[in-house]
């Protein structure tokens, strides 16, 4: 990847939020590097108390918040399905979230899966592959099986670094 200009040391970390399975991811930049990069998902059981399943996710950011401080942080906005159940649960969850990060004060910017896409692959409406692939090349991932939850907290953070810098992909 060849960027139009450097940046300074940054620490971003991006979140693909869900109540039943969080992706976030970390990824230092610097000297227009990708220094260290951390990545996961924090999962919660289904036969566990929708409340309980809230605070087990905002107990697990914390930890990953306190591990990594980041001074950044990219979160994909809610995709509107058919199922309103679950859109208010993850609504719910996007909530929990952008508190635990204001708490900590770390500049948010949010930004939809059209964008995401775009950004990553060219293609708005690029399919989940797709998007992978960018990831797992820009990122040099090694083969093996990253739940998608946390490539897409990845493509969130690559969309957040190209972005927030008004800077030209070439990939």
């Amino acid at each position: 990847m060849s960027l139009d200009k450097t940046d300074s040391h940054r620490v971003i970390l991006g979140i693909d939020p869900g109540y039943g399975r969080l992706g976030w991811a970390v990824a230092v930049v610097a000297n227009s590097n990708w220094e260290t990069i951390k990545l996961g998902c924090i999962q919660t059981s289904k036969s566990t108390p929708l409340l309980d399943r809230y605070s087990q996710l905002e107990q697990a950011l914390e930890k990953i918040i306190q591990a990594n401080q980041p001074t950044e942080a990219a979160v994909e906005t809610l995709f509107f399905s058919n199922n309103v159940k679950t859109a208010m649960q993850v609504a719910e969850t996007r909530g929990i979230i952008l508190a635990c990060l204001l708490r900590h004060h770390i500049k948010i910017t949010q930004y939809n899966p059209m964008q995401i896409k775009e950004t990553v692959t060219g293609n708005g409406r690029a399919d989940k592959k797709a998007v992978e692939k960018m990831v797992r090349l820009e990122f040099k991932l090694k083969p093996g099986k990253i739940l998608d939850d946390a490539i897409d907290a990845l493509a969130t953070v690559l969309t957040h670094r190209i972005r927030s810098q008004n800077l030209k992909y070439y990939a």
